[in-house]
Formats: structure tokens, sequence, C-alpha cells
């Protein structure tokens, strides 16, 4: 990733009349882009802010009106500077983290604004990656190109992780406190029992309605979080498999490897995942070792 990065910065610095090397330069942040503060556009600075804080809820819910306006002016074109920054918000959001799920986080209310935000994200880089393998002026867009791709890569398998801890997660609570109702959780998985069995501190009687409400608003809204996390995954597998072949045309090993960073883990996930995204087309054949063959026959047996 370095590499691309620091191709990145020859980019901008090609279209900045007057620019040296040392006036902008991009370093490996725990999972973004840094630029220069005075480089940044005030919503990037501002945004920046927040994560840097650990304020995710109100990084998220002020990242969406940012992630949400016109990537491109009305020539369909951009500014280095605007490119720059539009990387850098995007990349940032695709990689900041996930929220805190925890049903006895009780200081905050799960929400899906980190899915919304990231999905957004996920679509400008899309756009962004067009508009600079088209724009015939970047002598680096290919590089840029492939940066927009490994940070696509980097937001789906980032939420696949997420995905299949959170099912951990209320795997876990089911079997700890029942299983939840389709429609109504709260229904089967009371707060007096969930009190009981997390040995709540007393409290009066007004911040005992609080914590009850807060407790079955986060239930239902936990339940909607599964759903909503098998929904993403379940339409991004197909794109997955795509970035994937694109990055390591040809590479089997490293293809595998990077699925398998995914969560497919064994020959019969790697297979049933490319039943359902690529089967057995040619393009997808030489992915199949000696075991995923294997197991591709036995769930032609079964079924």
């Amino acid at each position: 990733m370095n590499y691309y990065l620091s191709l990145c910065l020859s980019v901008f610095l090609f279209f900045s009349v007057g620019s040296r090397a040392d006036e902008a330069a991009y370093g490996d942040l725990p999972s973004f882009m840094n630029i220069r503060p005075e480089r940044l556009s005030g919503d990037a600075r501002h945004l920046k802010d927040l994560l840097d804080q650990g304020k995710l809820g109100d990084f998220y819910q002020q990242a969406l009106p940012v992630l949400n306006r016109e990537l491109f002016d009305e020539d369909g074109g951009m500014t280095p500077e605007e490119l720059e920054n539009a990387l850098f918000i995007n990349n940032m959001v695709v990689k900041a983290s996930y929220q805190d799920y925890r049903l006895d986080n009780f200081s905050t209310c799960i929400n899906e604004g980190d899915l919304r935000a990231k999905f957004k994200a996920y679509g400008n880089l899309s756009k962004i990656k067009k508009y600079v393998r088209e724009n015939k002026r970047l002598r680096q867009g290919k590089e840029l190109a492939r940066f927009c791709l490994e940070a696509e890569f980097e937001y789906i398998r980032r939420m696949m992780l997420q995905g299949a801890a959170v099912y951990r997660y209320i795997a876990g609570l089911e079997a700890e406190h029942g299983k939840f109702h389709p429609v109504r959780p709260v229904d089967t998985l009371p707060y007096w029992r969930y009190r009981e069995t997390k040995n709540l501190a007393a409290c009066g009687a007004e911040e005992e309605r609080r914590r009850k409400a807060l407790y079955e608003r986060n239930v239902d809204e936990l339940v909607r979080l599964r759903q909503s996390f098998r929904w993403y995954i379940k339409h991004r597998e197909g794109a997955l498999l795509n970035i994937v072949l694109k990055l390591h045309p040809g590479n089997r090993g490293r293809a595998l490897e990077r699925l398998r960073e995914c969560g497919y883990k064994t020959d019969r996930e790697l297979v049933e995942f490319l039943e359902r995204t690529g089967g057995m087309r040619k393009r997808v054949q030489f992915l199949y070792s000696p075991g995923m063959l294997r197991e591709h026959r036995k769930l032609g047996k079964e079924d």
C-alpha cells in the first residue's frame, strides 16, 4: 500500500505548479492517508479531528452529507486539490473503525450510520477510479485506480469481518438469554433477565426506565444491524471476486490469500463462495486448488 501512496503523491505534485516534494507527503497512519494539515479541506480536517478523538457517532453522522456531495464539476472534472481530498476523505471513512455494538454500552445508541457512510464512500471510490482511469492528463492514472481498487477491497474485507463478529456476538447473547424474536426481539430478550445476568448496579426508578428503554431499543437495532450486514455482504460477494481478480490476474495463490483475509478460511468456504459468485466459469476455474476441486465434487454429490 505504501508504494501506491507514494505514487499518488507524484500525481498531485505533477499538477501543482511550484510544488516541492517536501510540501506534501503521504505516510501510513493507522489506516488512511496523511496529508499536511494545510493541504486538507476544512471538511477533511474536521472529520479527521472527530476520528482522532474517537467520536465515531459524530464522525459518521457528519461524514454522510460530505460524502453525498457531487464529486465532479459540471464538466465532469476535479481539480488536483479536490481529487486529493476526495481520496483522503473516502479512504478515511472506509478504513475507520466500526462503532461499538455491545448491548451494555448504554452511553450510545446502536445505529447504522457507519454502514451507510462506508457504503457511500465505497461508491465514491468506484466513481473516482473510473475518473482517474479515463483522465488522460493523469500520468499515474493506473496507480491511482489501483489505489481505489485496494480501498474498495478493504471496504468489503472489513465489512465481512465485522459482520462475522456481529453474528458471533448475537449468537452468544442468544445462547445466554434466548433466541431473538424475528419481529419483536425484546419480547424474548427481556431487560430484567439481562440486568440480572450482568449484575447491574441498583439505580433510581427514572434511571432504570432510561436504561430499559435504551436497552430495548438497542436490541431492536442490533437485530436490524445483523440483517443489514447480511444484505451488504450478500450483495458485495460478486464485487469482491471481481476486485481480487483485477488486483491479482492469473495469480491463484495471491488471489486465494486475499479471499481468506475476508473470512473464507477453508477450502469448503472458498468453494461455496466461488459457487455463489463465479461458479466454474473460465475466468474463475484457475482459482480451484486440488483440495477445492474435491470440495466442489462433494458439494455436487450432496446436492
